[in-house]
């Protein structure tokens, strides 16, 4: 998707709409990338496609905390939001399925290199053999130092500034990166909007 006109879209929440959906993620439930209801976060793992299937596993690519809310009312939230940015972005893609919501916590010291969040696509690497499409990020806080969002623009790799309320949209096989946090805690909502295969 690197070749569309518009590569990412920023936006700032309206401070009602925030609030309904920080709300709905204080009271959804907290589950594992199987969807087992967990206590506590956990250690955010590099998934990886080997052919057959995933494998998760510790990496030095990444270093954060994280959990899974899959809850009814922060997807009917997010799904407008990914409908307007793909329209707006005039990407029109063909979406009918966003993940469970990725809750992503990073204390200082904490990062996530340089990746994509779709790469080496085969028929079965996920269910129905849909593919990501677009990726997007809600930051729920701003009172950290470092942290910063990176995207590769138009070739070049750029730190997009985001503070509170701020969201952004991207292609999947965009390459980004949240730099090291060096001070507070960085909080932010993480999800994928899915479709049929490209053909």
């Amino acid at each position: 998707m690197n070749s569309f006109r518009y590569q990412y879209l920023k936006l700032k929440l309206e401070k009602e709409f925030f609030e309904m959906l920080s709300k709905a993620v204080d009271q959804s439930q907290r589950i594992d990338q199987s969807g087992r209801a967990i206590d506590s976060l956990e250690d955010g793992r590099v998934d990886t496609w080997d052919g057959g299937k995933y494998d998760s596993t510790e990496s030095t690519d990444r270093k954060c905390k994280l959990c899974f809310l899959d809850d009814p009312e922060i997807y009917a939230l997010i799904d407008g939001l990914v409908r307007f940015a793909n329209s707006k972005c005039e990407w029109n893609l063909d979406i009918d399925y966003i993940e469970p919501i990725q809750y992503t916590v990073y204390d200082p010291g904490h990062f996530y290199d340089w990746h994509i969040d779709e790469s080496n696509w085969t028929p079965g690497k996920r269910e129905g053999n849909k593919i990501r499409k677009i990726s997007f990020s809600i930051l729920l806080d701003s009172e950290f130092e470092g942290g910063d969002f990176s995207l590769q623009v138009d070739g070049e790799k750029r730190v997009i500034e985001l503070g509170e309320r701020n969201c952004i949209f991207f292609g999947s096989d965009t390459p980004h990166a949240v730099l090291p946090v060096t001070s507070g805690v960085r909080r932010s909502l993480v999800g994928w909007a899915q479709g049929p295969a490209f053909k």
